[in-house]
Formats: structure tokens, C-alpha cells, sequence
């Protein structure tokens, strides 16, 4: 008997496909036999990951509407059709330094900043979620993932950051909980055109922070560590294949049972 939450031949497009969850996302896509577009900035490895795991692969610039229309359209071209999306781009704590926005007290927050984050999280989603479902019910349906996270959920606990070379940010908390009340709207949108959409919280996963921060961390949780992307990626291969095929507009939180405290 076939798995449900196999995707085998089902047509997939995974974007931001090139993050420590991104990758995981995409190796477990094509673990479970999906036809897979991986597609990331021009400036990420996203050639070189998709060619490790037989996908085809496209540049994206998810604040650029030509590019999100282009990637989804070779995306399309590719496949034939498109059975699901995964839109996973982000502005991360580590992309704020690497290109040294740093961390300024709310109070002092510039708007280029946050307006920077939420064009990427949260209106780069609406774009890909718009292409991408567009070519979802031209092919018969089938899922929408939007990666939101546990601070769209509920606020950060900033004590675990003091001292810390990174913090958590405003614009982050308001894209990811924005993602939540689009993927509702989607879903009762596209419900009878069998198009599933949801959410999907991960907690904080462990990616060379400090052992300081780990344990902080940890401490907040009741199963007492951070993910690591591979707890991850079940819920995600649920709600991508049939086994969640009468799940819509809901926000699966995987986060050890933070939000349960």
C-alpha cells in the first residue's frame, strides 16, 4: 500500500531553498520522490544544491514581481504543472549581520529595515503564494506551505538574547505572525478549488549559536534543546502530500512545547 506522505511524481516548488531549514526541506522533498524546483537568490549555492539532489533549480528575488513570475513559470515549464509550494524565504538574524543592519533597540528601529523584512517575509510570500497557486489550480490542485514560526505566535522571551551578537527583531515577529492570517485567508479563498494552505511554526533550531544561548534556550523548552532541522521536516512532508488532505488553514507549531508552557 503507498505511503500518504509519500510525493512521489508530485510536482513541488521549494523557495528559499538554500537556509539551514531550507535545505533540510529540499533533501527531504526529494527523499520522498517529488519532481523538486529549488529556488533561492543568484547569490546562493541553490545550482549546486539542486544538482546534488536531481532537481531543477531557478534564481528568485522574492521582492522583484517579474522574478517571482519567471521562477514560477520555469518552475512550471520544468514539470509540466505544479502540485505544491513551499515559500520559505526570510530576512534571518544572521542576514542582518552578514550584511551589517545590526540590532538597534526598538525605539530606534530604522524603517528601512523593517520595511526590508517584511518585503521579503511577508509580501515575497503573497507573491509566490499568487504565482504558485495560480499554477496549482490550473493543474488540479494540491498545497501551499508558507514557513512562519513560533514568534508569529507568540513574543520572544528577550532575556535569552542579552549579551548575544545577534537579537531578536520586530519586523520578523509581524512577517511571521502576517503569514498565519494570509495562509487563513488562502485557504477559505482556494478551499473549493482544492488547494490546501497552511502554516508551518518551527521553534528556534540550533545553527552554531553559542553554547550559552543553546542553553538558554533549552531551558525555555519542556523537552529542553532547540530543534535541529531534521524535526522539522515531518510536519512539512505532511502537509505537502495526501496525508493532510483535509487539513487547511491551520498552523502546525513544532517547537518541543515552548508554546505549551
Amino acid at each position: 500500500m503507498t505511503s500518504t506522505f509519500e510525493l512521489s511524481g508530485k510536482r513541488i516548488l521549494l523557495v528559499g531553498a538554500t537556509g539551514v531549514l531550507g535545505r533540510a526541506f529540499a533533501r527531504a522533498i526529494a527523499d520522498a520522490g517529488a519532481r523538486l524546483t529549488l529556488a533561492d537568490l543568484d547569490t546562493s549555492p541553490v545550482a549546486e544544491l539542486a544538482a546534488e539532489l536531481g532537481a531543477s533549480s531557478h534564481a528568485i528575488d522574492v521582492t522583484d514581481e517579474a522574478s517571482v513570475t519567471t521562477a514560477v513559470a520555469a518552475a512550471v515549464a520544468a514539470h509540466g504543472g505544479l502540485d505544491g509550494v513551499v515559500a520559505n524565504a526570510a530576512i534571518t538574524s544572521e542576514s542582518l549581520l552578514a550584511d551589517g543592519d545590526g540590532f538597534p533597540p526598538f525605539e530606534d528601529y530604522p524603517l528601512a529595515t523593517w520595511r526590508r523584512t517584511l518585503d521579503v517575509g511577508l509580501t515575497g510570500a503573497f507573491l509566490v503564494a499568487r504565482e504558485a497557486g495560480r499554477a496549482i489550480r490550473d493543474s488540479g490542485g494540491g498545497s501551499v506551505v508558507l514557513t512562519s514560526s513560533i514568534y508569529g505566535v507568540v513574543g520572544p522571551d528577550h532575556r535569552i538574547y542579552k549579551d548575544q551578537p545577534f537579537q531578536s527583531f520586530p519586523g520578523y515577529s509581524a512577517s511571521k505572525a502576517g503569514l498565519i492570517g494570509l495562509a487563513r485567508w488562502l485557504a477559505t479563498w482556494w478551499g473549493a478549488d482544492g488547494i490546501r494552505v497552511n502554516t508551518l511554526s518551527p521553534g528556534g533550531v540550533a545553527n552554531h549559536q553559542s553554547a550559552e544561548f543553546l542553553a538558554r534556550y533549552a531551558d525555555r523548552t519542556p523537552m529542553g534543546r532547540m530543534a535541529a532541522p531534521d524535526d522539522i521536516v515531518g510536519a512539512l512532508l505532511f502537509l505537502l502530500s495526501d496525508a493532510s488532505a483535509y487539513c487547511t488553514g491551520q498552523n502546525l507549531v513544532i517547537d518541543g512545547g515552548l508554546t505549551a508552557w
